[in-house]
């Protein structure tokens, strides 16, 4: 199968794609790419696991129902214009007739971009808090957000909610946001300004700290400790002026963490370690040392920010903690990444010790 990028204006006549607005239109047009199959391929069946629409751009496609009636899609007709199908379950299989083109787009997705466009058209609104008068664009804000996978996935119905409580604050260059060590309340985006993020580690004078990143527009940060009920691992302080973007930890929960989480039981993932699928280890070293599940890869989950560009992105990654409390946490900071990830529900406590090995 070979691939090339899809230009943009292919997109107006497919439906319901084309109801996007432009800029989202190029947004996913970036993402998306035209997909080659020779004939006798199987494009999906009733047995396939993703979440994506498929559109037939060159040649003929035979569906089949369950109950073995038979019709081609031929691209370029009207029946091309609409999804092939969509899943997961899938209610036919598609099998190409000849040598075929086509793209998927991700459903999800698709319907988290259609709504985010409704909203896209409000005007700013004037409001004033403790920290003076705002002028609050959400339509800006929505252009930043729908880029970041933190929130593309979200369910269409927590996108509004989510709006209406993220808060605005001034913020002047060198004020300390998240301090390291101190118990997580809210969940924050930088919508003006750049930040620092800085650590110290028990072997450092209390002076001093290493730079771990630089944080710009558009970047949030503050996860972790809410997902995992830990410390703050780290300390966040504004390089300029600024505005911040706020959510408190009980509305993040709601409205991001659990739907971004997508859990799965042992005996599934066995079976898709077997597809190109990875165990990663978000413990300490000290922890994975001790037990952990074979095969697994060991990237403490205060590390990934850091480590994850090295992470292959082909693959899928199966996180595990103990309990479920910190890999829900690496989840959600790996699929800022663009990184397919899963969470074992309720952690490796719950594992016979048969399944684990020590190092």
């Amino acid at each position: 199968m070979t691939t090339t990028t899809i230009p943009p204006k292919l997109f107006a006549w497919l439906d319901p794609v084309n109801n996007l607005p432009e800029d989202q239109l190029n947004d996913l047009a970036s993402q998306t790419q035209i997909k080659q199959l020779p004939p006798g391929a199987v494009l999906f069946d009733t047995t396939k696991e993703d979440n994506n629409l498929y559109y037939v751009l060159i040649g003929e496609v035979e569906l089949t129902t369950k109950d073995n009636d038979k019709f081609i899609v031929k691209a370029k007709t009207e029946q091309a214009r609409h999804p092939l199908g969509s899943g997961p379950p899938y209610k036919m299989s598609a099998k190409t007739i000849t040598p075929v083109k086509y793209i998927t787009v991700n459903s999800n997705l698709l319907d988290t971009m259609l709504v985010w466009a409704q909203f896209a058209d409000q005007e700013p609104e004037v409001v004033m808090t403790e920290d003076g008068i705002f002028t609050v664009d959400k339509a800006g804000w929505l252009k930043k957000m729908i880029k970041s996978p933190t929130f593309s996935n979200l369910p269409s119905a927590n996108i509004e909610q989510l709006l209406d409580l993220l808060e605005p604050i001034k913020v002047p260059a060198g004020e300390i946001i998240i301090r390291q060590g101190d118990l997580g309340d809210y969940f924050y985006m930088i919508e003006q300004g750049c930040a620092l993020v800085t650590r110290q580690t028990a072997e450092e004078e209390e002076e001093e700290s290493i730079e771990l990143a630089e944080l710009s527009e558009g970047t949030s940060f503050g996860e972790a400790a809410l997902i995992s009920d830990k410390p703050r691992n780290a300390t966040v302080s504004m390089m300029s002026d600024g505005i911040l973007l706020r959510l408190s930890k009980s509305n993040f929960i709601t409205l991001l963490t659990e739907p971004n989480v997508r859990w799965i039981t042992y005996e599934r993932a066995t079976e898709k370690q077997n597809n190109n699928c990875v165990w990663l280890d978000v413990r300490l070293p000290s922890e994975f040392n001790k037990e952990h599940i074979t095969d697994a890869i060991n990237i403490p989950v205060q590390q990934l920010h850091r480590r994850a560009k090295d992470l292959d992105k082909r693959k899928s990654y199966i996180c595990y903690c103990d309990n479920g409390k910190r890999s829900s946490a690496a989840s959600f900071i790996l699929k800022q990444h663009s990184i397919e990830v899963y969470v074992l529900k309720e952690g490796i406590d719950h594992l016979s010790p048969s399944l684990l090995v020590a190092e």
